[in-house]
């Protein structure tokens, strides 16, 4: 009996201190009212001075900047976000970089990027590409 209770104890112990795995999986609160700017892309830092951001507001829906402006509704399922499209500002941009992140967010949103969040970080991923922001809340 003291075997069995012993046991009993030390599983759930062993499940309050990993948790189950439900509460680590990112959910649309954690992103909702977000401000993220760009810090890495594709392994290469961004500098702040270019001001790639990217917001999460009400509905999901995402506003930013790469070198346009741009608004996309996603959903969150599986830990990836997708859109159906991408509404976006086409000005001319001297930024190669820049303009290279203009395609990149498009191809990410429209086809799916796996989204994680680790602290104030926050990843953009999927199978060519991966956008590393950083939290910096304006208010």
């Amino acid at each position: 009996m003291k075997k069995t209770l012993l046991l009993t104890s030390l599983f759930v112990g062993a499940l309050v201190v990993t948790g189950c795995g439900e509460s680590n999986k990112i959910k649309a609160e954690d992103l909702l009212h977000h401000h993220f700017v760009l810090v890495k892309a594709n392994g290469q830092d961004v500098s702040s001075d270019k001001a790639a951001e990217l917001e999460f507001g009400e509905n999901m829906n995402i506003t930013g900047k790469m070198c346009n402006r741009f608004v996309a509704k996603v959903t969150l399922e599986n830990e990836t976000i997708k859109g159906a499209g991408v509404g976006m500002t086409k000005m001319l941009c001297n930024d190669e970089q820049l303009d290279k992140l203009d395609g990149i967010i498009t191809q990410m949103i429209t086809e799916g990027a796996k989204v994680s969040l680790n602290k104030d970080q926050l990843t953009l991923k999927n199978e060519s590409n991966e956008l590393i922001f950083q939290l910096k809340d304006l208010m």
